[in-house]
């Protein structure tokens, strides 16, 4: 140890000029940085922003990331310091750590078990109380990712899940201590060899990523500490000794400004799903790493109260805390609503709460366990910890027992829950007629039969869930329904108008299959809800009007169906806490408003002749707005607008008739 200590002897914790341990421990000491107070800002403020589902703000999840690299560059940073002045111990490292990351988590997860018991169905009560064990023994990363994906529509009703990245962090810290200080002791004084050994690191674990993903198991990438680890080390890199400070001026303000870019484009412009983290989390990740090296060695001015720096670095004080609080309030504010749905102002009033409970788990929580005015001795700390963590375990042991028992009320609202996971591949003829893997239909599909009236619902999902009913709803004897539809996939023959590669090969196909085929007539419906957002509305029109022009030309008569009824959030979800608490569930309160409006827009858009009928879905199954949610007590919809079997032949029951009407 004292050759390891000898050869960093000179080697101070770059940017800092006072011990690197003290960084995490007290944000006032004379080397602190406000930039990396600034940082955290950005990072938590995203986060929030992107849970609160702030517009525009699509990618904000990435502010996970640009705390590991902040985490990275402290931690690392601190080890390689007290290990180069000889003062290193796993005892004091991960006493700090403690004080650091527990009370504020221990405190949150326990006030946040009350609402759980009014809010939750005794079944989320019982894994509520198995993430908190999750949480206790820093598994919650692990844990949620055998439950289901980030994105998935269940994760807005854990109100633990975003524990998943402080059980990353955890884990990183139980690792790396032991790492750096293992390798420092084989280098023997080679300078190479750490900076060396931490690029390895990191390239082999980016490299297990992009092999997850491509290998279909994104969500393993997304949740596992070894996927994530080069996250951390690249922010590490900047913290070892060596590295050059910027240039003052020009060099180090353009730095500074690549760095801002290289995290906004991913925040305002990236979206949830499958494809993250792998390639799309590098950009935000290096800009972090390049916005930390950018400060090195720049002094913080004085500044007033009021200053947006001020204001920023306030949030980058309380980013822990803030990160803690935000996600269980916001879901159980959801829970309180009947439509799970919250307006624009209680998601204000909500922020302002959050920052309020924020601040006061930082001030009375967070600060008295790192000044150590509580638990003051290491002993105290780590006695502490051990019973708080008991206390926990068998709270939760408790709390999941009691979970296993059911009222009246809690078993009518879990049938209706079990709809989330609605199996709808039978229904809407997935893997042949709808989803297939290359964008393309087999022959069956699209197969006329003669003597028969042919039908063709042509569309995206929103055309495959009406596939059911119509066949319920029509002779078979005399009707022949064929089925083209794509997930995500406007029904157009403009190939260039499509986002996705399937629906390129699909628009082309179909393109193919009326230069060769001549259907009866073409039912087309989709979700015009998504493909009409501001400001697509007038080029969905155009691109409609253009197709229905080509296949009337051809000779084929087309209907076209208007928006489909949508629910402002899961319908199953919705009636499940309405069943729930014992209160009336109404369209008013369950329906998207915005589906009539659009419903008129198009009517009056579309040029409605002698080759297109427009069939307004609304008009018939929601009579003066008044809309269903049941029927013979069964959900409508497994999700916020995809339609149940039960569903559809509620819903082609209703629209029909006017379609029999314009039959040739």
């Amino acid at each position: 140890m004292s050759s390891i200590a000898a050869q960093f002897r000179s080697v101070s914790f770059p940017g800092a000029s006072f011990p690197a341990a003290r960084y995490l421990d007290d944000v006032a000491s004379p080397g602190h940085r406000d930039d990396i107070d600034w940082l955290r800002a950005i990072a938590v403020l995203s986060v929030v922003a992107f849970h609160f589902e702030t517009p525009g703000i699509f990618g904000g999840f990435v502010g996970v990331d640009i705390f590991f690299v902040i985490s990275g560059y402290l931690i690392i940073g601190i080890l390689q310091s007290e290990i180069a002045q000889g003062r290193f111990s796993f005892t004091g490292f991960y006493e700090r750590r403690l004080r650091r990351l527990l009370p504020a988590l221990y405190v949150m997860v326990v006030l946040t078990a009350l609402p759980s018991l009014h809010f939750l169905l005794n079944s989320e009560r019982a894994e509520f109380f198995r993430s908190a064990v999750a949480v206790v023994t820093f598994t919650s990363n692990i844990f949620f990712w055998q439950q289901s994906g980030y994105f998935d529509r269940a994760a807005v009703e854990k109100p633990l899940l975003h524990s998943w990245s402080l059980a990353v962090e955890e884990q990183f810290y139980l690792v790396l201590p032991v790492l750096i200080w293992g390798v420092l002791r084989f280098a023997h004084g080679r300078r190479l060899v750490l900076p060396i050994t931490l690029v390895m690191l990191a390239a082999a674990s980016f490299a297990l990523g992009l092999i997850l993903m491509r290998d279909g198991a994104s969500a393993s990438a997304f949740f596992l500490s070894p996927a994530r680890a080069w996250e951390f080390l690249i922010g590490g890199l900047v913290a070892l000794p060596g590295v050059r400070q910027p240039r003052p001026g020009l060099a180090q303000r353009s730095a500074r400004g690549l760095s801002l870019l290289l995290m906004a484009i991913p925040i305002l412009s990236l979206r949830p799903g499958p494809g993250f983290p792998g390639l799309n989390a590098v950009a935000p990740c290096l800009g972090a790493a390049m916005f930390i090296w950018s400060g090195i060695g720049v002094a913080s001015p004085a500044r007033g109260a009021l200053s947006p720096l001020s204001l920023l670095q306030f949030f980058g004080r309380i980013s822990y805390s803030l990160y803690l609080w935000h996600w269980p309030l916001f879901a159980f504010a959801r829970f309180a609503k009947p439509g799970l749905v919250l307006e624009a102002h209680e998601k204000a009033a909500l922020f302002a709460l959050t920052v309020g409970v924020s601040y006061l788990s930082w001030r009375y929580v967070e600060q008295p366990f790192r000044s150590r005015s509580l638990a003051a001795t290491p002993r105290a700390a780590f006695s502490m910890a051990a019973v708080a963590s008991l206390l926990l375990l068998l709270g939760s042991g408790v709390g999941e027992i009691l979970g296993s028992f059911s009222s009246e009320a809690d078993r009518a609202a879990a049938q209706l829950d079990a709809y989330n996971d609605y199996d709808m591949k039978p229904v809407y003829r997935y893997g042949t007629c709808f989803t297939t893997s290359d964008g393309r239909l087999g022959d069956a599909c699209l197969t006329a039969v003669p003597g028969k009236t042919n039908i063709l619902l042509w569309g995206d999902s929103f055309a495959a869930h009406y596939y059911y009913g119509l066949k319920a709803s029509l002779d078979p004897e005399v009707i022949n329904i064929m089925q083209a539809t794509q997930p995500a996939c406007m029904p157009t023959l403009s190939a260039e108008t499509q986002g996705l590669a399937s629906c390129r090969a699909f628009a082309a196909q179909m393109r193919d299959y009326f230069g060769e085929q001549k259907p009866d007539l073409v039912v087309m419906s989709a979700d015009w809800l998504e493909y009409a957002r501001p400001p697509r509305f007038g080029g969905m029109i155009a691109d409609l009007r253009q197709t229905i022009t080509r296949l009337n030309e051809a000779g084929i008569a087309v209907v076209l169906l208007g928006p489909s009824l949508q629910f402002r959030a899961r319908l199953p979800s919705m009636l499940a806490r309405a069943q729930l608490r014992g209160i009336a569930a109404t369209s008013e309160q369950f329906v998207r408003a915005d589906i009539y409006a659009l419903d008129q827009m198009m009517r009056n858009a579309l040029p409605v002749g002698e080759g297109l009928s427009y069939l307004s879905v609304l008009d018939a199954v929601c009579p003066e707005q008044r809309c269903p949610l049941t029927e013979h007590s069964l959900p409508l919809s497994f999700d916020h607008a995809h339609l149940t079997a039960e569903g559809s032949v509620y819903v082609m029951a209703k629209v029909a008739p006017s379609l029999k009407m314009v039959l040739p």
